[in-house]
């Protein structure tokens, strides 16, 4: 039970750090001049946003597991809106930054990190392979 907790509190801080982490990289200053391209070429950042979302996502998923590591929908559901709701404001707040601008592409990568990464997290870490090694043992 203990060991349990233990790990509970290691993924929460974890979550905290993540979380963090996600909203300082997205309201330091930009000092160096980015070239224009146009919207519709892909880069890099895109898969940042999506992949640092992802994680994002994950992390939840396995900390909010129970010992049968299942989640109530509810908490899905609400995660993935406050989720969405912060990748957007870490989006809108780069208004108000010098040399960061407000893009809605990054802004639909943010909202696509977190669904698929909870989404993925949940469906398929959980239910796939972590019930069935628990099934298994």
């Amino acid at each position: 039970m203990m060991k349990l907790y233990f790990i509970k509190q290691i993924w929460i801080i974890l979550l905290v750090v993540w979380t963090g982490l996600l909203f300082v990289f997205s309201v330091i200053p930009d000092t160096c001049d980015m070239i224009q391209q146009p919207a519709s070429n892909f880069r890099l950042d895109y898969l940042e946003h999506l992949l640092g979302y992802f994680i994002l996502g994950m992390i939840f998923v396995i900390w909010r597991g129970d010992r049968t590591f299942r989640i109530q929908t509810v908490e899905l559901i609400a995660f993935m809106v406050i989720g969405s709701i912060f990748g957007w404001l870490a989006e809108y707040i780069q208004i108000f930054v010098p040399g960061r601008s407000f893009n809605i592409i990054d802004m639909l990568y943010n909202l696509l990190g977190i669904l698929s990464g909870t989404g993925l997290g949940y469906f398929l870490l959980i239910r796939v392979i972590i019930r069935k090694s628990i099934k298994t043992s």
